[in-house]
């Protein structure tokens, strides 16, 4: 916790720690759960599919690459290969924008909260 979180916790009463605890940061784990589940968790799950495959794309034709001997099949695999991992790089940081937006969200709802319960007058005193 920094600071903010203790001053925080110190000037809240009761119900504000449950709604503090209520809005804590999920963590790249919880963002990646929420993000399975929600509104674009068809597209996570294409995602996801066309990341593995390109994956396993990639390495099998880097090991065919590494036992070619002809010089048009060495080009064939190392190009294929690199392009194939690129893409898989690619759609893999794909979501990370949206994990960053999701992230922004949940700090600025969890200020919501702190801000509604202080001016409804459940401020400590």
């Amino acid at each position: 916790m920094d600071y903010l979180d203790i001053r925080i916790k110190e000037l809240s009463n009761e119900q504000q720690e449950h709604l503090l605890r209520a809005s804590q940061p999920f963590g790249l784990l919880g963002l990646i759960r929420q993000m399975r589940q929600g509104r674009i968790g068809w597209l996570f799950w294409v995602m996801l599919v066309g990341h593995v495959g390109f994956l396993i794309l990639g390495i099998s034709l880097a090991m065919q690459f590494s036992a070619a001997v002809e010089t048009q099949d060495l080009i064939r695999a190392g190009i294929g290969g690199a392009t194939s991992l690129i893409i898989a790089v690619q759609l893999l940081v794909g979501l990370a924008p949206h994990l960053h937006a999701e992230r922004t969200k949940r700090r600025l709802k969890r200020l919501e909260i702190l801000i509604l319960s202080h001016n409804n007058g459940e401020s400590p005193e």
